[in-house]
């Protein structure tokens, strides 16, 4: 027996360790969101160290152009203050002197913020509310009283309870800013409002259910793929059904505190109409679904109700290319069905004209959706109404820094137009320029060179191929060796209608173009392109590619992004 119990006590000692070297669920800066909210982001677990020492990397290198820049934007102000603005700016500028000595993360440390900290923004009703983990609330205090002491005054302070906070803003709207435990809590608040109103806002009161219990960004995040860094939503129908009747709770203390009418005078068809509307598109979600040094990847869904969401994947169908990985220095492929679009829009507006909104907030849609119709209702001639799709990517583009402005540059790159009946396109071209009636081209993807003459001098070489299903055209010495496969690279699987891809060397190029236009401007301008070509060159150093698709699905349209760093 006696050795059972130590083996109790074991174990109990085994688990109060564990728990010890883990914040519990109720100390999550989650745990403060109310379960209804209808908005919030937060990550779940804290950001990888190697993803956060890479962004101390980019950071120390980056903020003393940041800082420059934005010395030059107050410089501005200055000039047009007033004494507010004047006291704004006097903040700012010490908050950016801290800057320019807190440049990594290490270094923030040393002020109390903690680069792997947990995070959460969410609404306590339509109120938002930021609260996030601090490493060392003393040294943050000390930072705050160091800031005090450069700006030569104190912030001011309230109080609610035996809880201070700093208390920015004027007699009708401040900021809060508080320390409670190891968290730092920022919201919004009217400096008249109850004790019980700024206690619920910073979290002194507890919601009844926190959405960190009900297990709802777990859940999310394992639904879309996320990773446990950062996940969120926005909810269209908890935001109408708040808006569309009179406050209640904490929003009807926000507005009763700012003086706002506290009666809701819509109707109960305008209430009907605009949660039926928030009901087919019923949230935004997101989160990052990949974070490494080298890749970040972040999705944003803005779902719809699944009839209308796969009738959108059908209008649009796929981009050509999307199947294969964007190339060159800037890709972007979008799908224009132009009869499919059409046949889609007139749907819609039927739809409207059969049941049309009631609600005179909506009527405007009515008119709006019949003169749409009216306009798309025509006869699309080919070879437009042959389209499907464009694609276009620059490989190469190098301006001479010795030409004038107006010099052609070094130009490589190809450009496709997807068709469901390219022969006639290749016809109504040849009609359209006599130089193209000996032109020879079979759909057989083989590349072939265009006349000389069909295009000004010192243009790089033309050339053109055709399959059944699109012609490509390609410009710059070289580019015909890979216009075959450009023709042939599939569209994605899903309904990808655009992809834009672009590579870290667009910022350079950018950069240089800004340069050409520098020396016809004033000092003062010369100098802020002089900060922005910097800017861009450490972007394009820092940038390997970037990739951003929109997809219609059946759940509704996603917004993805991928950042590969070098």
């Amino acid at each position: 027996m006696r050795r059972l119990h130590q083996y109790a006590l074991l174990g109990l000692g085994a688990a109060l360790l564990a728990a010890c070297s883990k914040p519990q669920n109720n100390d999550l800066p989650l745990a403060f969101a109310p379960a209804d909210t209808p908005y919030v982001y937060a990550n779940l677990e804290p950001t990888p160290q190697a993803v956060t020492e890479q962004w101390s990397r980019h950071m120390q290198e980056a903020i003393p152009e940041f800082v420059a820049l934005y010395d030059g934007v107050l410089d501005e102000l200055d000039k047009k203050s007033t004494p507010e603005s004047a006291r704004t700016v006097k903040i700012a500028r010490a908050f950016l002197d801290e800057l320019k000595t807190h440049d990594t993360w290490d270094k923030l440390r040393q002020i109390g913020l903690k680069p792997d900290a947990r995070v959460a923004l969410y609404g306590v009703g339509l109120v938002p509310v930021l609260r996030m983990e601090l490493g060392d609330a003393a040294a943050f205090k000390a930072e705050v009283a160091h800031l005090e002491q450069t700006l030569g005054e104190k912030l001011p302070v309230a109080r609610t309870g035996s809880q201070e906070y700093w208390q920015l803003g004027n007699d009708q709207l401040a900021c809060a800013i508080a320390i409670e435990g190891n968290h730092l809590v920022v919201t919004v608040l009217p400096p008249n409002a109850s004790d019980a109103l700024k206690q619920t806002l910073l979290g002194l009161t507890r919601p009844a259910q926190s959405l960190a219990a009900t297990g709802a960004l777990t859940e999310l995040a394992k639904q879309h793929g996320y990773t446990p860094h950062g996940e969120g939503f926005i909810d269209f129908v908890r935001l109408t059904e708040r808006l569309s009747k009179a406050p209640e709770g904490s929003d009807a203390e926000f507005a009763k505190a700012l003086g706002l009418p506290l009666a809701n005078d819509m109707d109960a068809a305008c209430r009907s109409e605009f949660l039926d509307l928030a009901h087919t598109f019923p949230r935004f979600v997101f989160g990052a679904d990949e974070l490494t040094p080298q890749r970040v990847g972040v999705s944003i869904e803005l779902e719809i109700e699944p009839k209308l969401a796969q009738e959108i994947a059908d209008a649009f169908g796929a981009a050509p290319g999307t199947g294969a990985p964007g190339q060159g220095m800037v890709d972007v492929s979008l799908s224009l069905p132009l009869l499919k679009l059409k046949q889609f829009w007139i749907h819609q507006a039927d739809k409207v004209a059969a049941k049309p909104f009631a609600c005179p907030h909506l009527k405007g849609l009515n008119d709006s959706y019949r003169q749409s119709k009216a306009k798309v209702d025509v006869t699309i001639p080919p070879p437009a109404s042959d389209l499907t799709g464009v694609h276009f990517t620059l490989d190469k583009i190098e301006l001479d820094a010795h030409a004038p402005a107006g010099g052609i540059p070094d130009v490589a790159g190809k450009l496709l137009l997807a068709s469901t009946n390219p022969m006639a396109a290749l016809g109504m071209a040849q009609l359209a320029a006599p130089q193209l009636k000996d032109l020879k081209l079979a759909p057989d993807g083989k590349p072939v060179a265009l006349p000389a003459g069909l295009v000004p001098a010192k243009t790089p070489p033309l050339f053109a191929a055709m399959s059944d299903k699109a012609i490509a055209l390609a410009a710059g010495a070289g580019e015909d060796a890979t216009l075959g496969a450009y023709l042939a690279a599939p569209a994605a699987h899903d309904a990808m209608f655009l992809r834009m891809s672009f590579s870290g060397r667009l910022y350079g190029l950018i950069a240089q173009s800004a340069g050409r236009m520098q020396a016809a401007l004033p000092p003062e301008q010369q100098a802020r392109f002089e900060q922005q070509k910097r800017l861009f060159a450490l972007y394009e150093k820092w940038l390997r590619r970037g990739d951003f698709t929109l997809t219609a699905t059946q759940g509704g349209i996603v917004l993805h992004e991928v950042v590969e760093q070098n």
